[in-house]
């Protein structure tokens, strides 16, 4: 039986929506339902409420249901919808499409409960895609005095599966942790943070934890990185 959260994505085309469930096929699981909501029901470009309601039971697995709209009009028809049937397992996320499906993906896939799914797709929002030099996140974190750190040789690129899961392992502990890279520091909590720091094959990877349970959060974070595949 699948046990994973599903997910609707809502868009004005059709081809859109079909195209990222396409991309969240290749990166995520076969655990994950993930439903397409896209285009008028005659095939032209808008939202349809009939499909965004066969998609939300399309993606229902009985674990609860994330629904991310594109913009405008599909939030507007989305909101009509579960003001019609109003469940407390169905939420509509405030989310980038793309990255925010991503995220929500990556996690559900890694066996997260409803409430995780929708942070991690709303957490995409603050995550820069590269460090272009224009804003104040370009500007070095300050440094975070540890209590223990560990640095690892990934066996494999640190892309969406091993990501997902360290994400997941890593919002466990009460320990403040971060993840070094190719001068980067960043908040292994979040999916697409750990993405966005492009380890590669072969590169070393540092997790610095500070904390009750940072030599536990070391042990448990470093076993994952060094069996990415």
């Amino acid at each position: 039986m699948n046990q994973s959260i599903g997910i609707v994505l809502v868009s004005h085309s059709a081809h859109l929506a079909s195209g990222l469930r396409e991309l969240l096929a290749q990166i995520g699981s076969d655990r994950v339902p993930v439903a397409a909501a896209g285009g008028t029901r005659d095939g032209g470009i808008g939202t349809s409420y009939d499909l965004i309601l066969a998609a939300i039971a399309e993606a229902d697995r009985g674990h609860g249901v994330v629904i991310l709209p594109d913009l405008g009009s599909s939030v507007l028809t989305a909101l009509a919808v579960l003001e019609d049937h109003p469940r407390a397992d169905v939420l509509l996320v405030d989310a980038p499409f793309v990255e925010g499906a991503v995220a929500a993906a990556v996690t559900a896939a890694a066996g997260a409960d409803l409430a995780a799914v929708a942070d991690a797709a709303r957490q995409a929002r603050g995550v820069a895609k590269f460090d272009d030099g224009s804003g104040p996140g370009s500007a070095p974190e300050p440094e975070v005095p540890v209590r223990s750190s560990s640095q690892v040789t990934l066996p494999a690129n640190l892309h969406a599966r091993p990501a997902g899961k360290l994400a997941q392992e890593a919002a466990k502990f009460s320990s403040d942790i971060r993840l070094e890279y190719g001068g980067r520091s960043i908040d292994p909590t979040g999916v697409l943070a750990v993405m966005s720091l492009g380890a590669t094959l072969g590169s070393t990877v540092t997790v610095h934890a500070e904390g009750q349970d940072a030599d536990t959060a070391i042990r448990t974070l470093t076993r994952i990185l060094a069996e990415a595949e």
